[in-house]
């Protein structure tokens, strides 16, 4: 199955290289080039033990791949994953915009049934 995944944080970029491991196609898509930029070259934004090594393995497999352009990754997907940041507002709340930003954009771009998963911090 391939999968998409926004957001390389902890939530995406774990769930990401577990789903690939699994056997899955997994595009990780982020907006911070530099970090995209890094995972090609296998340096990770964030410590897990055991993520690393199975980061490398997963992409030099072809089966964990990384991208700045949400398109490329939607061309061949079934299932989104919206792991973005949550960051909090003045009063304390949960900030969406980054959550309602991947929404709208993965809308506009969908061209067929899409299963969207919120792995993202949102009230009920």
């Amino acid at each position: 199955m391939n999968l998409t995944i926004v957001g390389t944080g902890y939530v995406g970029l774990v769930s990401g290289a577990c789903f690939a491991e699994m056997g899955n196609r997994v595009y990780c898509v982020d907006v911070d080039e530099k970090k995209i930029s890094g995972l090609k070259q296998g340096q990770l934004p964030i410590y897990e033990p055991g993520l690393e090594a199975m980061v490398l393995r997963n992409h030099a497999e072809g089966r964990l791949l990384f991208t700045t352009s949400l398109a490329d990754a939607m061309a061949d997907t079934q299932i989104y994953f919206i792991a973005v940041g949550t960051p909090p507002g003045e009063d304390g709340s949960a900030d969406l915009k980054y959550v309602q930003a991947v929404a709208r954009d993965v809308g506009r771009l969908m061209t067929e049934y899409t299963l969207i998963v919120n792995k993202s911090t949102v009230p009920v």
